[in-house]
């Protein structure tokens, strides 16, 4: 007679069952052979930035913000948990650029925010071409919110979003970031910024680090205990002349 083997049941996604497969007593450890018909998929690969297009309003930005951060260091700093001014140093010029005009924080975001002070301005070069210059002071970490939320609440979409260095004559690097942005108001303005934050125990271009460094002057009793947001905004045309 001849004896029929049954072959031992596996597991399947049909079937959802499992049982061990065994020969002369021993498990059987094989494992199914994987399918050479199925595709590995890449990611496509990020388009390079066109740096070119952008490559003006950015070293204009680059240009105001080295400027800033220089006129920003001669500044008075406050003793500890006292509300003393430092804002109202920062200079009506900055190379070429000119104060034209100062413009009020929303009530709403005064509110929210609770910062010791700030700075909101627009400044203008001998061509007509503006920057917005905005720097919030806070000796609290709740002074200070995340601009990348921010941008996109102002219904600014985001085309590249860069960690950058400027650097800085006799001063550590600062770390910032560089935006582009596009808006999503049917207008289809486009802007470049840059910001950073100034905090006691250095430079940083996210909020979390800030408001970590910020709380530990605190906690630690240093002498400085406020953070600076810097933020430039330009509107750019895509001629980089």
């Amino acid at each position: 007679s001849t004896a029929t083997v049954e072959q031992p049941e596996v597991l399947t996604r049909e079937n959802g069952v499992a049982s061990e497969a065994s020969t002369n007593g021993a498990e059987s450890h094989e494992s199914p052979a994987p399918d050479a018909s199925a595709e590995v998929i890449q990611p496509r690969p990020a388009p390079p930035m066109d740096w070119k297009r952008f490559g003006a309003p950015l070293t204009v930005l680059m240009f105001l913000t080295v400027g800033l951060v220089l006129a920003i260091q001669f500044m008075p700093r406050p003793k500890p948990m006292q509300a003393g001014k430092t804002l109202d140093k920062i200079p009506a010029t900055l190379g070429e650029w000119s104060l034209m005009q100062e413009y009020p924080m929303s009530e709403a975001a005064f509110n929210e925010l609770k910062p010791d002070e700030y700075v909101a301005r627009i400044y203008v070069n001998p061509s007509g071409e503006q920057a917005d210059l905005s720097i919030i002071a806070g000796s609290h970490t709740g002074a200070f919110h995340n601009p990348q939320v921010c941008f996109r609440v102002q219904n600014w979409e985001f085309a590249e979003n860069e960690a950058i260095a400027l650097n800085v004559p006799e001063r550590e690097p600062i770390q910032a970031r560089f935006v582009r942005l596009i808006s999503l108001d049917g207008m289809r303005r486009e802007a470049v910024g840059i910001y950073f934050y100034s905090t006691p125990m250095g430079y940083r271009d996210d909020t979390s680090s800030a408001r970590i460094f910020l709380l530990l002057a605190r906690l630690t009793g240093m002498d400085q205990q406020r953070a600076y947001f810097v933020r430039f905004l330009k509107g750019a045309s895509g001629d980089p002349e």
